[in-house]
This record gives C-alpha cells, sequence and structure tokens, in this order.
C-alpha cells in the first residue's frame, strides 16, 4: 500500500547538488550549491554565489530551494575564476 502525501525538498535528507539560499549568518541572502554532505548538521557549500571558495555551514543556517536547479548567470557560478567549471 503506497502511502500518498506531499513531499517536500527541503524536508529531503538527500540534498546534496541542491541549491540552497542562506538565510543566517555573514553569508546572509547568497545562494549556492551543496557540493558534500559532511555529517547530518553541517554541509559544504560553493559555485553560485560563491565561485570557487568553500563554505560550510550548518543546517539550520540555510534553506533548500524549492525547485531542484536555479539558473545561475555562468559569470556568478564560476565567479573571476573560470577554472571552477
Amino acid at each position: 500500500m503506497a502511502i500518498n502525501y506531499p513531499t517536500f525538498s527541503y524536508n529531503n535528507p538527500r540534498i546534496q547538488g541542491q541549491t540552497i539560499f542562506i538565510k543566517r549568518g555573514p553569508h546572509q541572502g547568497k545562494l549556492g550549491i551543496i557540493a558534500k554532505t559532511l555529517d547530518n548538521d553541517r554541509f559544504l557549500v560553493s559555485q553560485a554565489d560563491f565561485g570557487s571558495e568553500k563554505v560550510i555551514f550548518k543546517r539550520s543556517d540555510f534553506l533548500v530551494h524549492r525547485y531542484r536547479k536555479i539558473r545561475v548567470p555562468i559569470d556568478r557560478v564560476a565567479g573571476k575564476n573560470p577554472d571552477v567549471l
């Protein structure tokens, strides 16, 4: 018997590769992509507004964007460093 209920990406524990919005701290308002899950509460974020910079965030500091991918201009993904691509 299948259970029919809505699932939301922000409740999905498998969020690696998802686009996120930082809601707290010095990076508030930036977009990034989950590059790696370090443990249940810490995630390595890069790309989008971070370019090649890698930053660790707690799960409570960000929201997973509702859609799987956000269209981000290529210069924001690569930043000033085209080697990111």
